[in-house]
């Protein structure tokens, strides 16, 4: 997997130990790249993915942009719930406790998938 280096940091090669500059790009074995990924030190080239820390739903989660890209961070060993960029999009707008149900779902049903979103007119939230 072709990344992109965020932080600095050393790693040890069969040439020795090297310093990984920030900007660098770097190929990686996808184990590897998701180890490195989850501690925030590259983020791929091509498909990119995010983790985000909500503090609304006080838990970590994934952003990608297809369903592809879903479930290859499933192949790849990530638990957390994993969103497309299209089902934010959906999910924009909906009230607080509307998020925290659909992440508890997307927390059991691993596979799940927000298909459509019903928003009520409610006053907002404080």
């Amino acid at each position: 997997m072709k990344c992109r280096v965020l932080k600095l940091f050393r790693v040890k090669t069969s040439q020795g130990e090297i310093e990984l500059q920030p900007g660098q790009i770097i190929m990686l074995e996808k184990s590897k790249a998701i180890k490195l990924l989850t501690e925030g030190k590259v983020i791929p080239t091509n498909n990119v993915a995010y983790k985000i820390y909500s503090n609304i739903l006080q838990a970590f989660l994934w952003v990608v942009d297809t369903d592809e890209d879903m479930w290859a961070m499933r192949n790849e060993g990530v638990t957390e719930p994993v969103y497309t960029a299209d089902e934010v999009r959906k999910l924009k707008g909906i009230s607080k406790e509307g998020l925290k149900r659909v992440h508890k779902v997307k927390e059991v049903f691993e596979g799940s998938k927000v298909r459509d979103v019903q928003k009520k007119n409610r006053p907002p939230e404080n």
